[in-house]
């Protein structure tokens, strides 16, 4: 493991510009999620190739995370995150005014390339610039951050479309020109840790990504958030018609009520980010969180009552989110993790996680056709239960494991110390 030893103030810029991208990302891949029904009329596209339009960016990054990874090999985490920023800013920008489905389908192929490359730089500027101790908590605050622009793209995409003339090609456009903001301000201001700088002392890594593949805790991460991913994609993307056709509910009422998820998950990943850093450890928030996540998703399939839908969607909410913050420093802290490395390890991680995201809807979708929404939905918990033993094999990696083995050890001492 590395962090820096420096604790200059300017971390806090640095981790400032981190939360404006990581926002960034969230908000320009689900910008057009509201507006799809016109966008369908303009362009005069299906539903189908309608919902190509979200869910090209998730193949995207897929492909362009461990990409990314080797991009930063090269360049730094520094420039591989700018690059990712103006790719995103271009796309954004430029699909308010694709004339066709194919051009927009163009530039959310680079809007999801840029998202790709910024998959791993946070990770490895995060501890180019924090001590370890304050991994945790920064970590939470970036865990956060794509939840708030998940929030806020559902939120004012609606008044800023209304606002520009019921355009949705400036609403597109305006989000893009956010974003071209963000990317300068980290071209103008972003820096690499003094320590970290090519010619003091520190030369660019190679082989990390091969290295890291060939950690057996990367692989079962990688394993368990691809099943996890697959399940809460799914979820994600047909609850709503779920609700609709088979719980006959409207409209406003399933959205309304799957809105739950990603509200929760903002507290959820904010108290599950400073317990996990206040307690030392990793594994309760782990494994435990993906039980939580496939009972949720059970009971939201199972369940009639309004009551005990809201209960196991924000159960799916604090499941799918509380395990966010902790997966970063997770990886951050296993053996032999330097910032590239750990970068690299995040990047082969979010591939398998947004490969499943990808795969998911694509493939459940068309077996629903033939057996049902309700058969697919309950019949995908599998692969909750792939995800929960993928992360129970994987280790303690916090600074608490080693009292907690000495409790566990000398059961008599502790015993001792609590009379």
């Amino acid at each position: 493991m590395s962090s820096s030893d420096n604790g200059s103030p300017y971390r806090w810029v640095i981790e400032g510009l981190l939360l404006l991208a990581l926002i960034s990302q969230t908000l320009t891949w689900l910008a057009p999620a509201p507006l799809l029904s016109p966008i369908i009329k303009d362009l005069k596209i299906h539903l189908g190739d309608a919902g190509l339009i979200i869910s090209i960016i998730a193949l995207c990054i897929a492909i362009f995370s461990i990409g990314g990874a080797v991009v930063m090999e090269k360049i730094g985490a520094l420039r591989s995150l700018i690059i990712g920023l103006w790719l995103l800013a271009g796309g954004g920008v430029l699909s308010g005014y694709a004339p066709t489905f194919v051009l927009l389908l163009a530039c959310r192929v680079a809007e999801g390339i840029g998202f790709g490359l910024m998959i791993a730089p946070p990770t490895t500027l995060v501890m180019q610039w924090f001590a370890e101790s304050e991994w945790p908590y920064m970590n939470t605050l970036n865990a956060v951050a794509p939840f708030l622009g998940l929030t806020a793209a559902f939120a004012i995409t609606g008044p800023v479309y209304v606002a520009l003339g019921t355009s949705w090609r400036g609403a597109l456009t305006v989000y893009g020109v956010f974003v071209g903001g963000v990317a300068l301000l980290w071209t103008l201001l972003g820096r690499t840790h003094p320590s970290h700088a090519r010619g003091a002392g520190h030369a660019a890594e190679t082989g990390a990504l091969s290295e890291v593949l060939a950690m057996r805790e990367i692989r079962m991460i990688a394993v368990a958030l691809f099943c996890g991913m697959w399940v809460f994609q799914l979820y994600s993307a047909f609850l709503p018609e779920f609700f609709e056709t088979i719980r006959g509910m409207t409209l406003e009422r399933s959205g309304a009520l799957t809105a739950l998820i990603p509200f929760t998950g903002i507290f959820a990943a904010a108290g599950a980010g400073v317990l996990t850093g206040a307690i030392g450890l990793r594994r309760p928030f782990t494994y435990p969180s993906q039980i939580l996540f496939g009972l949720g998703c059970l009971g939201a399939v199972t369940f009639t009552g309004v009551g005990a839908i809201r209960i196991s969607l924000i159960l799916i909410g604090i499941g799918s989110s509380a395990l966010l913050p902790t997966l970063f420093t997770l990886v951050m802290e296993l053996p032999g993790m330097t910032p590239t490395k750990a970068g690299a390890g995040l990047g082969v991680v979010w591939a398998a996680g947004y490969g499943g995201a990808f795969l998911s809807p694509v493939v459940c979708g068309a077996i629903a056709s033939k057996v049902g929404l309700a058969a697919v939905m309950q019949g995908s918990l599998v692969f909750a239960l792939v995800a929960i033993a993928g992360f129970f094999m994987v280790p303690e990696t916090g600074p608490g494991r080693a009292s907690l083995a000495a409790a566990t050890a000398n059961p008599q001492v502790s015993q001792i110390h609590t009379d």
